[in-house]
């Protein structure tokens, strides 16, 4: 059996090894495993602030990103203005393809001329036969899709539809009105190996200790209300607001939120396996990604980004749900953890049965997909 085990049984279960969130080995293990079966959120590059879906609106448009650091670029068809993702490497000598935003029917390649339709498919190349070309001189198409003014990667060919993976999460959605702008963008370097912040986002646990009352998260809600929902890929948190006022117009939201005493719902809280968090509010969307940076376990390549609704409600985020204090608090916890994870004095943990199912949840996703 692997040394990194999660037994199904909560009560049985001891958690991922202290060594699987500090050695590099496993972490190279979990970019060819983890990260390069799942679907990855694509966070702005480039000198362009505008949000992606913006930047490539325009038929024939394309746009170098990069995700899990390796060098890509996605591209609006000229025709039929389909988006599509290709690695961006040329596949004659392997220079970048994409430099910048750019936009028109062909690609070529700046160090030998190949040219690529917007399907990535090879047309030619002075000094070779055209009709010579292999399949393998193409680009490779890498799994694309759009969701709420989200662009979203898989390395996988064979990947599920993206849908599948969202299917509660828009069940969830069903009446909410469309949140339209972009506000806020940050991309920070924060201490701790990825794991770690995914896990405690999953906590329901430390919310009580880490964001205690008075005047930290615990105060805001009815922690008793706390609800913990777990699917396939995905996992739901939610609980009622200590101040009704704070909570979602009850209208928005399926009727399984309701309340007959009145309450309404904080936020909704989801986590997309393995490292992304759509967190709605009132006042909108903040999403969270927390991306591992390769040979580096102890750090992690933070990013956070709000979609307001409402714009009134966004500026009050701090002061009503606690958004910044709640993540210095964490940022401040999680870079005791690592300390502790590297003290050779971390024991596998046991989890407690009610209040973190999410975060053996979590760890269960991860041995089993790195097996």
């Amino acid at each position: 059996m692997d040394t990194w085990h999660v037994d199904d049984d909560i009560r049985l279960a001891e958690g991922l090894p202290a060594s699987t969130f500090t050695d590099r080995e496993f972490l190279s293990r979990e970019l060819a495993t983890i990260f390069s079966r799942s679907w990855q959120v694509v966070t702005e590059r480039g000198e362009d602030p505008r949000p992606l879906d913006e930047q490539l609106a325009a038929r024939g448009s394309r746009v170098p990103i990069t995700v899990n650091d390796k060098p890509l670029f996605l591209q609006r068809a000229w025709d039929d203005e389909a988006l599509r993702a290709f690695p961006n490497t040329c596949t004659h000598a392997w220079y970048p393809l994409v430099l910048g935003a750019s936009r028109g029917p062909t690609l070529v390649c700046a160090q030998h001329g190949r040219r690529f339709d917007c399907a990535g498919k090879v047309i030619s190349q002075q000094g070779f036969d055209t009709k010579a070309m292999r399949p393998c001189d193409s680009l490779t198409a890498l799994p694309v899709e759009a969701w709420r003014r989200l662009t979203w990667i898989n390395f996988d060919p064979h990947a599920a539809r993206l849908e599948t993976v969202l299917a509660p999460v828009e069940a969830s959605l069903a009446r909410m009105p469309a949140i339209p702008e972009r506000m806020s963008a940050e991309i920070r370097e924060v201490p701790g190996n990825w794991k770690q912040h995914a896990a405690n986002y999953l906590d329901q646990f430390h919310i009580g200790f880490v964001h205690r009352a008075p005047g930290g998260l615990a105060d805001a809600v009815d922690l008793g209300s706390y609800t913990t929902e777990l699917y396939d890929q995905s996992v739901l948190q939610w609980v009622y607001a200590r101040d009704p006022a704070d909570g979602f117009d009850p209208a928005w939201l399926p009727d399984r939120f309701a309340d007959p005493k009145g309450r309404r719902v904080f936020a909704l809280w989801w986590f997309i396996f393995p490292n992304l968090t759509l967190n709605f509010y009132p006042w909108g969307l903040s999403v969270n990604i927390y991306s591992p940076i390769p040979d580096r376990p102890d750090a992690t390549r933070f990013t956070w980004y709000q979609l307001a609704l409402d714009r009134a409600k966004h500026a009050e985020r701090d002061r009503r749900w606690l958004s910044s204090q709640v993540d210095a608090e964490d940022v401040d916890a999680l870079a005791q953890v690592a300390r502790g994870l590297k003290s050779g004095f971390a024991p596998r943990s046991k989890f407690a049965p009610e209040q973190e199912r999410g975060v053996h949840w979590f760890h269960r996703q991860v041995a089993r997909s790195v097996g």
